[in-house]
C-alpha cells in the first residue's frame, strides 16, 4: 500500500483544502446568527476571556473526532495505521514479537512497565491539559484585559468581518507573527538550562499522542504557548470572529502536531511552508531541531 506523504499533491490534498475553505468561508457565516446571542450579555473584556476559553472544549471535541478513532476504533485498519509516524507500538498495546520463553517474559515485563508509566503520565497530562486550557489561559487573558484595557477586542455585529482578502491577510499575518514568536520562545526553552528544566516536562513524551499537546509546566506554557498567542492578538488586534478562526486553526495545528499520525488530508499541512506532523515527532524523539510548529519557514531561515 502506497503511503501518501503530507504536502504531496493527491486527492487527499483536496480534502485538506476543502476543510480550510470551510474554515475560512463557512465558519463566519455559521456563527454570525448566534454571535450577539452569545456575546451581547458580556462586556468586551469578558467576551474576550470567554473566547479564549474555547480551547478546553475544543480539545475534548478533537479527541472524540480525531484521536479516539485513530487510536482505538481503527487501530487494526491498515489504511489508517500506515500513517502512524513512530514504528513503536502505542504504550497501551502489546509490544509484539516474542522469540522464546525468556524473551517473552522480559518483553511482557517491559510492556507492563511501559503501560504503567504511560497511565501515570496520562493522568498527569489530564491535570496539566485541564489546568492550562480551562483555567490558566483564560486567567492570563483576564489579567491582560485589566492591564491593557485600551486594547479592546471588537465583538460588534456592525463590523463583523466577512471572508475577504483583508480578513485573509489578517489571518496570514497572525499565523506568521505567532509562529515567529513560538519558534524563538521554543528555541530559547531548549538553549538555556534554567528554562529547559521547565520545558523538559513537555519532553516526557518521546512518542506523541494528543494529550502531549498541552502537557506543559506552567512556566513553559506561559513563555512558549500563551505569550506568542496573546502577543499576536495584541499586535494585530483582530475582530472577535477572526480571533475565533485563528484560535481554532492554532489549536488544530497544535493537536495535529502531537496526534502521532501524518495524515495527508490534514487541514493544516497541505500548503507551502507548512511543517509536517513528522517534524514535531522528530523533535520529540531527538529533543532538538524543528523548533517551529505550524510553519517550516523560520526553521528554514534560522536552522
Amino acid at each position: 500500500m502506497t503511503i501518501i506523504q503530507q504536502r504531496s499533491l493527491s486527492i487527499y490534498t483536496l480534502l485538506g483544502v476543502i476543510q480550510s475553505v470551510l474554515w475560512f468561508f463557512a465558519l463566519p457565516h455559521l456563527v454570525k446568527p448566534y454571535w450577539t446571542k452569545i456575546f451581547d450579555n458580556f462586556t468586551n473584556q469578558q467576551a474576550e476571556v470567554l473566547l479564549w476559553a474555547i480551547g478546553g472544549p475544543y480539545m475534548l471535541l478533537y479527541i472524540l473526532v480525531a484521536a479516539v478513532p485513530s487510536y482505538v476504533t481503527f487501530r487494526n485498519v491498515e489504511f489508517i495505521q500506515q500513517y502512524k509516524i513512530s514504528k513503536e507500538p502505542w504504550p497501551w498495546l502489546s509490544s509484539g514479537k516474542q522469540l522464546n520463553r525468556d524473551d517473552k517474559n522480559k518483553d511482557a515485563s517491559s510492556s507492563e512497565i511501559q503501560r504503567q508509566l504511560f497511565w501515570k503520565r496520562t493522568f498527569k497530562s489530564i491535570i496539566l491539559d485541564f489546568f492550562n486550557l480551562f483555567l490558566f489561559i483564560p486567567a492570563l487573558v483576564h489579567i491582560k484585559t485589566i492591564f491593557v484595557s485600551s486594547h479592546v477586542m471588537s465583538f460588534s455585529i456592525e463590523d463583523f468581518p466577512a471572508p475577504s482578502l483583508q480578513s485573509a491577510a489578517t489571518l496570514l499575518s497572525m499565523g506568521i507573527i505567532h509562529e515567529f514568536g513560538f519558534y524563538w520562545t521554543h528555541r530559547l526553552m531548549h538553549m538555556y538550562p534554567s528554562l529547559y528544566k521547565y520545558h523538559k516536562v513537555h519532553h516526557e513524551y518521546k512518542q506523541n499522542n494528543v494529550l502531549t499537546s498541552q502537557h506543559f509546566h506552567v512556566i513553559d506554557f506561559l513563555v512558549s504557548i500563551a505569550f506568542p498567542a496573546i502577543l499576536t492578538t495584541e499586535i494585530v488586534r483582530p475582530h472577535g470572529v477572526t480571533q475565533l478562526q485563528f484560535g481554532l486553526w492554532l489549536l488544530t495545528s497544535n493537536f495535529d502536531d502531537h496526534l502521532g499520525y501524518a495524515f495527508p488530508w490534514s487541514s493544516v499541512r497541505w500548503f507551502p511552508w507548512s511543517a509536517g506532523t513528522d517534524a514535531h515527532e522528530y523533535h520529540h524523539s531527538v529533543n532538538m531541531g524543528c523548533y517551529g510548529s505550524k510553519l517550516s519557514l523560520w526553521d528554514w531561515m534560522f536552522g
